[in-house]
């Protein structure tokens, strides 16, 4: 049985959510899969990329850990093997290009791949995308809020900030940024229109965060740098809600965070159901099965 390289020219493009969704479809179907992470230049990635692979009911034996591109073993039996790469893999029976954004038609013609998947491409741009470039054709997915979507150990990580609740262990992500309004009362019905949502709050406003914890948050991120009320422990607890203490006051944990949706990796639940039920309302599964034979 074949093997499926798929790859892009640059960390970030999302060659990992389209990966893992195109072996979940192959999975579904009834083929054995294998998910492979090659060794990359993004080095954090590419181990934190093989331990979320590892951990796919969907792909069962796959390495958790990153594989050298010249010793990924060829499929055998019924298997398919579907590897994430920095670059084209001679020996693949088939190659997915991802890019952000629209490709570089030179590009395309040199890689020569079943297909192209051009991610977070703007609004504005996908009424003049032709179906094909240089002879491949050409998947356009729009900007997407989950897609972007942060987890509460980047949100940790770029704020360098302290965990108080470890919550259910899970590391959610994050669709959306929300500051907790001043008062309780306003605070919930607020907050509820945020379906995934961090929230932060100052660490000594415990009715905002009771308010806050009633909505089902992802995460609670305190700020100002002091330990909240031994109330919030128990609720948080007892929701799997983590709570992390960021030392800034909450002006500067934002604009800490500003940036965060530029940069997040993917993984979860929540972004490989998106990335699916995206890459489904296609034809790509289909071609790919087609081209693998």
């Amino acid at each position: 049985m074949p093997l499926l390289s798929v790859i892009s020219d640059t960390p970030g493009a999302g060659k990992t959510g389209v990966a893992a969704s195109l072996a979940r479809a192959l999975a579904y179907t009834g083929q054995r899969v294998w998910l492979v992470r090659g060794e990359g230049s993004d080095g954090g990635n590419a181990a934190a990329d093989a331990h979320w692979f590892g951990s796919l009911d969907f792909a069962p034996g796959s390495a958790s850990t990153p594989v050298a591109a010249n010793v990924i073993p060829p499929p055998s039996g019924d298997e398919v093997v579907v590897a994430e790469l920095d670059e084209p893999l001679e020996r693949a029976d088939a190659t997915i290009l991802v890019t952000r954004g629209l490709p570089d038609e030179a590009r395309v013609a040199e890689v020569a791949p079943v297909a192209v998947v051009a991610l977070d491409v703007a609004e504005s741009a996908l009424g003049d995308t032709p179906d094909e470039v240089s002879g491949a054709p050409l998947v356009t997915i729009a900007e997407d809020r989950t897609l972007a979507g942060f987890s509460v150990s980047e949100a940790q990580a770029v704020l360098t900030a302290e965990t108080l609740v470890e919550g259910d262990g899970l590391d959610p992500t994050c669709d959306h940024l929300v500051i907790a309004p001043i008062g309780s009362d306003s605070g919930q019905p607020y907050l509820e229109r945020f379906e995934s949502k961090a929230v932060v709050v100052r660490y000594d406003k415990t009715d905002q965060h009771l308010a806050a914890l009633a909505t089902e948050p992802a995460c609670l991120i305190l700020t100002g740098g002091r330990r909240p009320s031994e109330y919030l422990f128990d609720a948080a607890a007892a929701r799997g809600v983590p709570v992390m203490l960021s030392r800034t006051d909450t002006e500067n944990t934002v604009i800490a965070l500003e940036g965060i949706f530029d940069r997040t990796r993917f993984h979860g639940e929540r972004k490989l159901e998106r990335m699916s039920e995206l890459l489904g309302a296609t034809s790509l599964s289909e071609r790919v099965a087609g081209a693998l034979g």
